[in-house]
């Protein structure tokens, strides 16, 4: 009797209550981790790449607006100085500096469109972690909105 429960437990010190259970792959009961054939992986979600992407295109777009109106304030004081006359403010619409400052906000502008619709595509897919897709929809979501109230303040100020 005693072979023949050696045999079909395949532990010599295993008690009989332990031969009831059903999993034929898990061959150590004492150990918390799955056997070699269980893949671990198989139960975690990865991140959209779409989310990942828009987090990056936020956080560029964040970046290079500062660094626009840091470098543009710098090249418009140093050039022309304090404004007095009319005239001065037309010069300064007209400015090299101020130019590619207006092109690259459009720049940013476009990234972040871009980053809120990959944001969304990031938010829409299945069976992926949302938090970089959250992020970046955030972060563009809200650079548009600033950008739109921007526009908004400077039409009623005319």
């Amino acid at each position: 009797m005693d072979n023949q429960n050696n045999k079909t437990n395949h532990h010599p010190y295993q008690s009989s209550s332990a031969a009831d259970y059903s999993d034929p792959n898990h061959d150590n009961l004492f150990t918390p981790y799955p056997s070699d054939l269980e893949d671990p992986s198989m139960g975690r979600l990865k991140h959209s790449g779409p989310g990942i992407a828009s987090f990056v295109i936020g956080l560029v777009s964040i970046i290079g607006y500062m660094l626009t109106l840091g470098i543009a304030t710098m090249a418009i004081n140093s050039t022309i100085g304090v404004v007095t006359t009319p005239i001065q403010v037309e010069e300064i619409a007209l400015h090299p500096a101020v130019v590619l400052a207006s092109l690259a906000v459009l720049v940013c502008l476009i990234l972040n469109l871009a980053g809120l619709i990959l944001g969304v595509i990031g938010l829409i897919l299945k069976n992926r972690k949302k938090v970089f897709a959250i992020i970046g929809t955030i972060l563009s979501g809200v650079m548009i909105l600033a950008f739109a109230g921007l526009i908004i303040a400077g039409i009623y100020m005319m």
